[in-house]
């Protein structure tokens, strides 16, 4: 019976070295910086979540919700001083958002507002533009590692120079 056993085993086909050997097959990389580039560009936040950022993707909204906040509220006052000034007569006040004001300053007033407005419309494609980048970027080093085995190997060491003679010296070796 303890025979069988061991012809059992035997017939097994156990090898020793086939867990001690190291596979020459690369890691299949699939993760894409294209893709990633492609979603973000499609629908901001998208190329983070196809990144596993999630957290990033709140920053992004509300930037660009500022931003746009600002595009239509700057974009809201200069129409409402460019109306007053076409509309208005030398030497009269115009009634804006309970405030007046002279003709002569309406002009101020409509390129501010058309300054800012322009400006928030360069930030808010500014913030598009960073999402992307950042996509594409985080997609990159996906893979990347990023462990806390980094090591410095400080030893004597003996050098050999061109001259065929010997030198002592230190070593240093960065693993990371």
């Amino acid at each position: 019976m303890a025979v069988a056993g061991i012809l059992l085993l035997a017939a097994q086909g156990v090898m020793a070295q086939d867990s001690d050997t190291l596979s020459a097959k690369p890691a299949v990389q699939n993760h894409s910086p294209q893709k990633a580039l492609l979603f973000s560009a499609l629908i901001p936040g998208l190329g983070q979540v196809y990144n596993h950022k999630y957290w990033k993707i709140p920053f992004i909204y509300g930037a660009e919700g500022a931003f746009a906040y600002y595009v239509g509220l700057n974009q809201h006052k200069y129409t409402k001083f460019r109306e007053a000034y076409v509309n208005g007569k030398q030497g009269t006040k115009s009634l804006i958002d309970g405030q007046y004001y002279d003709y002569d300053i309406l002009p101020r007033g409509r390129d501010y507002y058309r300054r800012y407005r322009d400006l928030s419309v360069l930030g808010l494609g500014f913030i598009y533009f960073l999402n992307i980048v950042d996509a594409m970027i985080d997609a990159s080093f996906f893979y990347y590692d990023v462990s806390d085995d980094l090591t410095l190997h400080i030893q004597p060491t003996i050098f050999n120079t061109p001259g065929l003679t010997s030198s002592i010296g230190l070593r240093i070796d960065i693993g990371f």
